[in-house]
């Protein structure tokens, strides 16, 4: 599966492992650190965990999950909700455990009983910020250890640059062998100070927690502002529910209602589109806005507009048009990249297109619905708690700061035909990534406002921008720009 990673760097590096090496590791670890963390649904809001065993133990903060004996739902990596109650909670240290009330195995972690961590140290931390998103795997945070507690996640903490959030609450912290030294508890102030109940401390009452027993009382301190945004689709997720029940009969709603999955806002709606309900709604449907399809594709790597796949029985098989063929020109006026014919397929008028192999064929656009924009995420948030801290960091870490960004200068002159800043005036609003060499580069959509302000910065000189399409439900946009010398990123698998 092709997916990128957001890794969140604080600057920070182990004393001894140069960028490469240090790539090298996140890579390895990456899979199986997010393979073990879960989503905690707790009612409206939720939180993050830790798979500590094969069978399914869990270990969370104490905010998180509150008394024990409650009942619980986790969301895997992989998509599958599964039900858990809550164990023992300790609120002294801010540690927890439940367990997922489903067979095994499930992937997990190894913990440290005793502390192996010290100041200096890389953390690697995971969760869920902002609550669980549909298709996006729970992002890496990267932080160095700054005071290497053993006691609480309150005081004698391990606290680390590793920024946490709302909905990281719970989440682990692991060291570079992929064990797990902490779990992430509350942030200080400023934001920089992010504090996690250190494994020993919730090792050592272990016995406790496993017994189902509450220590201490729920500590009282300032939330981090609420932005609880409920379920941004309840209405939505209501009425596909309803209709699952009552199409026992369709594969779809057949499969669901065996396996139960948390489903995106498109496949529901796509669902409640194609069955009829038979319920009248309550309000009329606002219409949704039409979008031009000429029913054929574009090879994107490609430096000529060649079709690189036919819709059955669109506009473009029944003009005659294949797959292969190379446009030459739109209307009579010459194209010489999918760019520029890309363009005047965003019109809505007809086309006549003429192709290298001596074709010409009038293409008349077929309307249909534009994808909807759901908003994400999809659950609530149980807030991060936030404490005093100076986050002050340590003169030895300040200076290995400064020795990791100095290591990081061959990387950056690598990169620097493939990474573009975007500014508006002496403002930089936004980076964006090359694609390709002929100028297509992706960047984030929802920082593109008055494009025709923007300019690209390359070589000295600046460029405008041209906006090829937007992906709302990613926020991801691809753009285009007139330059030459643009050098492609390379993307793994």
């Amino acid at each position: 599966m092709k997916f990128l990673l957001p890794f969140l760097f604080s600057l920070s590096l182990v004393l001894g492992q140069t960028p490469e090496e240090l790539d090298r590791t996140l890579k390895k670890l990456a899979p199986d650190l997010v393979a073990s963390t879960v989503a905690i649904m707790v009612g409206q809001g939720s939180g993050s965990g830790v798979i500590v065993t094969a069978d399914g133990l869990v270990i969370t903060a104490a905010h998180v999950t509150s008394t024990p004996g409650k009942q619980m739902s986790v969301l895997l990596s992989d998509g599958r909700e599964l039900p858990a109650t809550s164990l023992g909670v300790d609120h002294n240290t801010d540690g927890a455990l439940l367990k997922i009330n489903a067979p095994g195995p499930f992937p997990f972690r190894p913990y440290i009983k005793e502390k192996n961590y010290e100041v200096g140290e890389f953390a690697i931390a995971t969760g869920h910020p902002g609550g669980p998103v549909v298709g996006r795997p729970s992002p890496i945070r990267l932080g160095r250890i700054i005071e290497a507690g053993t006691k609480s996640g309150f005081s004698d903490a391990i606290t680390t640059t590793a920024t946490v959030i709302s909905g990281d609450s719970g989440g682990p912290l692991y060291n570079l062998k992929g064990e797990v030294i902490g779990i992430n508890s509350n942030i200080g102030m400023p934001w920089s100070v992010n504090k996690h109940v250190p494994l020993p401390a919730i090792v050592e009452k272990w016995d406790e927690l496993m017994n189902n027993e509450t220590i201490g009382a729920a500590q009282s301190m300032t939330q981090q502002t609420e932005y609880y945004f409920d379920e941004p689709y309840a209405g939505l997720r209501e009425k596909f529910e309803a209709a699952l029940e009552k199409n026992p009969g369709d594969p779809f709603a057949a499969e669901l209602l065996k396996h139960p999955r948390l489903l995106d806002p498109h496949h529901m709606q796509d669902f409640l589109d194609r069955i009829v309900t038979g319920e009248q709604e309550e309000e009329p449907v606002e219409e949704i806005p039409k979008a031009p399809r000429f029913g054929f594709t574009l090879d994107l790597k490609a430096s000529s507009p060649r079709i690189a796949s036919i819709q059955p029985d669109g506009p473009a098989e029944k003009a005659g048009l294949a797959r292969g063929d190379v446009i030459t020109s739109a209307n009579n006026q010459a194209v010489k990249s999918p760019i520029s014919l890309a363009l005047k397929l965003k019109a809505k008028a007809p086309l006549t297109l003429t192709t290298a192999n001596n074709k010409t064929a009038t293409l008349s656009p077929a309307e249909v619905p534009a994808r909807r924009h759901f908003p994400q995420p999809v659950a609530g948030l149980i807030s991060m708690m936030i404490t005093n801290g100076s986050g002050k960091q340590p003169a030895s870490i300040q200076k290995s700061n400064l020795e990791f960004l100095t290591s990081l200068n061959v990387l950056q002159q690598a990169l620097k035909n493939s990474v573009l800043e975007i500014k508006r005036g002496d403002k930089t609003v936004i980076h964006a990534t090359v694609v390709s060499p002929t100028g297509r580069l992706v960047t984030k959509a929802s920082e593109l406002s008055k494009p025709e302000e923007l300019l690209a910065h390359f070589k000295g000189r600046t460029y405008p921008i041209t906006i090829i399409g937007t992906d709302k439900a990613t926020d991801i946009a691809l753009i285009s720009i007139n330059a030459n010398g643009l050098v492609s990123v390379r993307w793994e698998e």
